[in-house]
């Protein structure tokens, strides 16, 4: 039973653990201390592996994650591959990628390795953007042309040479001295998590199918086509119900401005790592209450189109939770940004 489990859900399992890998390293980030893979990694390659020749090489491999690589190779997956949807599943990849590890840099905010550096980088260091954007562009390369592509030689030498090429620019990450070990592990390890959630989304907008689906009945295949529309039907009327209560809500649209409004502050006064998850976990319970407060409204509606006591308790109880988790929300946000504003 629990292997038959485990078969089934090892991608989730994966990502937990992806995750879970990457928790454990914020924790000892957010306390200043030096994590000893860190230490261990700096002695073995940049005082013992450095020699001009590999330096050469690693700086060409470093810069086949660059933004101008990735974004020429998307641009090429959009012109000259005839289904246009795999070319808009690289690009919205790369871009989701790029905006996650970006907004995941702000929000940790750990400095680079200093003192060591073999070429001029900016910004923050964890996650290295990079291993992250490199693991999640290539890694999605690879499941398209495993599950798309015919000729075996071409698939086996392309997934192959991909998948050599990503280990090999974090390596050259920490090799130039611009990220620590922990900050290409914990890329590669929050891409790995992301890929397993885009690439079960890829395969039902693009339907690809097992090798082996030809011989299936016609029972299963109905199955599966069932399986996917639900996947795909899913996201789409999530989407739809948002769009909906934002559209008809004007206390929604008032959340999300406010929201906007703190993320601007949080930017403008630089509050730290931990006040951001609590300011993003505000923004997720506030915002998630006000959709199942609009869920329960209308069902009470649909239910009891006339006057009644307790549809009115019903609803107005909803509302509450609602209203205390904003008041709750806006005392944090006192406490978190009066300080930085009458310094």
């Amino acid at each position: 039973m629990l292997k038959r489990i485990i078969e089934k859900n090892y991608k989730w399992i994966i990502a937990f653990l992806c995750l879970i890998i990457v928790l454990m390293m914020l924790e000892d980030i957010f306390e200043n201390e030096q994590l000893s893979l860190d230490m261990l990694v700096y002695k073995l390659v940049i005082l013992n592996l450095r020699t001009e020749p590999l330096t050469v090489i690693m700086k060409v491999i470093t810069n086949l994650s660059s933004a101008y690589v990735l974004i020429a190779i998307t641009i090429g997956s959009l012109l000259f591959i005839k289904n246009k949807k795999v070319g808009l599943c690289v690009a919205s990849n790369l871009v989701i990628a790029t905006l996650l590890n970006q907004l995941l840099k702000h929000i940790i905010q750990r400095p680079r390795p200093d003192g060591y550096r073999l070429i001029a980088e900016s910004g923050y260091s964890f996650p290295s953007g990079h291993s992250m954007v490199s693991m999640a562009f290539y890694g999605l390369l690879i499941y398209l042309i495993w599950k798309m592509v015919k000729n075996k030689k071409i698939k086996y030498a392309s997934c192959t040479i991909l998948a050599i090429l990503i280990p090999m620019i974090g390596f050259s990450r920490i090799y130039l001295g611009v990220h620590y070990a922990s900050d290409v592990i914990g890329g590669f390890a929050i891409s790995i998590a992301y890929l397993i959630i885009f690439a079960s989304i890829t395969k039902s907008i693009l339907q690809l199918k097992k090798e082996k689906v030809n011989m299936v009945d016609k029972r299963k295949m109905v199955k599966l086509r069932k399986k996917r529309k639900k996947l795909r039907n899913s996201f789409k009327y999530a989407f739809e119900g948002i769009e909906e209560a934002w559209k008809t809500e004007q206390n929604l649209k008032i959340h999300f401005v406010i929201m906007a409004l703190v993320i601007i502050a949080g930017f403008i006064f630089k509050i730290s790592a931990m006040e951001w998850m609590v300011c993003l976990l505000l923004f997720a319970i506030v915002i998630s209450l006000e959709l199942i407060n609009t869920a329960i409204e209308t069902t009470v509606d649909i239910a009891m189109p006339e006057i009644h006591e307790k549809a009115k308790y019903a609803k107005d109880i909803a509302a509450g939770a609602v209203l205390f988790s904003a008041i709750i929300s806006v005392i944090v946000g006192f406490i978190i940004f009066l300080p930085k504003i009458f310094v």
